[in-house]
């Protein structure tokens, strides 16, 4: 097999990223410096794009939690005018109520994490708690007035507020200080207008427990502020040193057996790509690196375009195995039929002739797929072209040459998924390109039918079906309106003896494009 690229042999041979030119600056030392200079300054405006979606996503769990707790606290409210006997319940509810409103609005403005920028999303933040803020505020005058227990609200909005939201102590001090500022701002201001308010800041007792409650919220608002810049700091370092090689990893989007799939960024590029990267917990297992590197030397040689491309792939310094590929947007045919229940005849076809294209070229070049399943075929759009296909995963692909190497291929291994397994896989027998024919037309049976030809919660249950039980012709099943030519081509699809199937993909793919016409 052909050994993998790697990060530190550039001169090592296998297909790169699109551009071979993204790692590479203009020459002399000035030009050096400016790419590298705006290199940098990009890494930093994508850690704090991303810095920034992680925080509106999180305000937004925050605000709904904020009006939960908003609501239960009318309970408190309700103990202290009746059972205690101060203040107005009306006035308090009445709060309540108003509070609901600004805590709403940060709820529907939140529902798009694209919609922000940092400055938008700081008056939204510091508006909406400051005006919590002034609420608790109101309800302190109805109840005790500047000694009232309520203040203990500032200070439990405050902490939930910095537990759930890191920022740098710069930012942190403007977040904290202002929603901090308006109680002892709002009661100096009562005392202008409230004669009852003015009293009790002549009342020494009063005026103690005033000044305590300000210096409990600004010790409290400054041990915000420490451990939210604390916190902040981790989560960048986190940002800035989660590359998997050029690759910065942003979210996980699959696991599988062998590996994770993340959506990831390369700056050469100036965009995401689908990287593979080897399981942690996998790449000290020999035979799983092979398959890794099996994996990627079948997908790099096809260039069919219903095959996903394979731009980049390699090791680290510190042995992760790793390959990148386009990144798609879509879905699955399996979640494609979920919704849809069936598809219909002309929809289903198109979908499969192109897989079929996709695989005759692996056949053509002697790989088997292995898996062919409705989860590894995914419909996606191209060039504005709807229901454009791509096959997926060729982790347990069979090479030509791999008869030869025992530490992968051994007499009895199954390989692939029961539901959509050949008999000669679920027997443990070697496959060939027809095997791949048998999946393929489990697959189209599935779109046809809504279901896959055999249905059973025990895996046994289901290979002992693909080795024994004849399929149900599709002209069987009520409410299916299917031609003759279409059943007998997934029969012979279905064929128990891979003798009577298509010889391989490209036959079938000709058969299909037969029907079609």
């Amino acid at each position: 097999m052909e050994p993998l690229n790697t990060e530190n042999s550039p001169g090592a041979a296998g297909p790169r990223l699109a551009s071979e030119s993204f790692d590479s600056f203009p020459t002399g030392a000035q030009a050096s410096t400016r790419s590298a200079t705006k290199t940098a300054l990009d890494q930093k405006k994508r850690i704090e794009h991303e810095e920034l979606v992680s925080d509106v996503l999180r305000l937004r769990w925050l605000s709904l939690i904020g009006a939960i707790a908003w609501l239960v606290f009318a309970l408190q409210d309700w103990m202290v005018a009746y059972v205690g006997g101060s203040g107005r319940l009306s006035i308090y509810w009445g709060v309540r109520v108003g509070g609901l409103i600004p805590i709403g609005f940060a709820l529907w403005r939140l529902r798009n994490p694209k919609g922000f920028t940092r400055k938008s999303f700081l008056i939204l933040d510091i508006g909406t708690f400051s005006i919590v803020q002034a609420g608790i505020c109101l309800m302190c005058i109805e109840y005790g007035g500047i000694s009232s227990r309520y203040v203990t609200g500032v200070i439990v909005a405050l902490i939930a507020r910095a537990s759930a939201l890191a920022a740098p102590w710069q930012r942190g001090l403007l977040i904290v200080g202002v929603p901090l500022g308006v109680y002892p701002l709002f009661m100096l201001t009562a005392r202008l207008f409230l004669p009852e308010v003015d009293a009790q800041f002549a009342d020494k007792n009063d005026y103690s427990i005033f000044i305590q409650n300000v210096l409990v919220s600004l010790i409290s608002g400054a041990m915000c502020v420490w451990g939210g810049h604390g916190a902040w700091a981790i989560r960048r370092q986190l940002f800035e040193t989660r590359n998997i090689g050029k690759y910065r990893l942003k979210k996980s989007i699959g696991r599988g057996g062998m590996g994770e799939v993340w959506e990831a960024y390369h700056s050469g590029l100036q965009g995401n790509v689908a990287l593979k990267i080897l399981r942690p917990d996998q790449d000290a297992k020999p035979e799983v690196v092979q398959r890794f590197e099996q994996e990627v030397a079948a997908m790099c040689r096809l260039t069919h375009p219903n095959t996903v491309r394979v731009f980049d792939y390699g090791v680290t310094e510190d042995g992760i195995w790793y390959y990148a590929m386009e990144l798609l947007e879509g879905q699955t045919l399996f979640e494609l039929v979920r919704s849809s229940e069936r598809l219909d005849v002309s929809r289903a076809l198109h979908i499969a002739h192109q897989a079929t294209r996709a695989l005759a070229e692996a056949h053509s070049q002697g790989i088997v797929h292995r898996d062919v399943k409705p989860e590894n075929v995914f419909v996606t759009q191209a060039g504005g072209e709807p229901d454009f296909v791509k096959v997926l995963d060729f982790g347990i692909a069979k090479l030509s040459h791999e008869a030869a190497n025992v530490s992968l291929t051994r007499t009895g291994a199954i390989f692939g998924t029961p539901t959509y397994m050949s008999p000669e896989a679920a027997n443990g027998r070697p496959m060939d390109p027809r095997s791949d024919v048998y999946g393929m037309g489990a697959v189209i049976y599935c779109m046809l039918a809504g279901h896959p030809p055999f249905q059973s919660a025990n895996a046994t249950e289901l290979l002992l079906a693909h080795v024994n039980t004849p399929p149900q012709s599709l002209r069987d099943i009520p409410g299916l309106e299917i031609s003759p030519e279409v059943d007998a081509l997934v029969l012979r699809c279905l064929a128990k003896n891979p003798e009577n199937r298509f010889s391989d993909a490209g036959q079938l793919a000709q058969a299909i494009d037969r029907l079609r016409c």
